[in-house]
């Protein structure tokens, strides 16, 4: 027969075994829904910095209209050309179509969850234009005014 001794050393052993598998389990299960949180994250962040980018648009459109819908306009110490609509064309000073130009006017900060842009994609036909700018999440930002009409969305590259 067992001793006393012996019996609330097995239970203690017990408990702190029953409790070492909880802590173990609340570990896992918050490492397994870590990814998850951390992907909404940076999805969050990429769509919010889209949303200031159409934020930018929309206040150089504003001091457009204010001046008078002039050509082209200087703010902030940036020579701003204009599409006839009010719209901010990516041409740089020298008057050269630069999406790196266009990215500095409306979203200055560049940066996403401490990442900058590792690559630009540009496109450009007649007065329409698309500016991909792809960051190392694999996700990328796309300004792009067609036909008139400005948008800025986020997108995600396949695997």
């Amino acid at each position: 027969m067992p001793s006393k001794a012996s019996l609330i050393t097995n239970l203690e052993r017990s408990r702190l075994v029953i409790w070492l598998l909880v802590i173990i389990i609340l570990v896992m299960s918050f490492l397994l829904v870590w990814k998850e949180v951390e992907r909404e994250a940076s999805d969050t962040a990429f769509l919010v910095a889209s949303k200031r980018v159409i934020e930018q648009a929309g206040y150089y459109k504003q001091q457009w209209l204010l001046a008078g819908q002039k050509q082209t306009l200087e703010l902030d110490g940036k020579l701003i050309t204009y599409t006839d609509s009010g719209w901010v064309l990516p041409m740089n000073v020298q008057q050269q179509k630069d999406c790196a130009f266009l990215l500095d006017i409306l979203y200055p900060e560049k940066e996403v969850l401490g990442s900058f842009p590792v690559a630009i994609e540009s496109e450009f036909i007649g007065s329409s234009y698309r500016c991909n700018y792809l960051y190392n999440q694999e996700q990328f930002i796309s300004i792009g005014l067609i036909n008139n009409k400005f948008s800025a969305k986020v997108g995600f590259l396949a695997n």
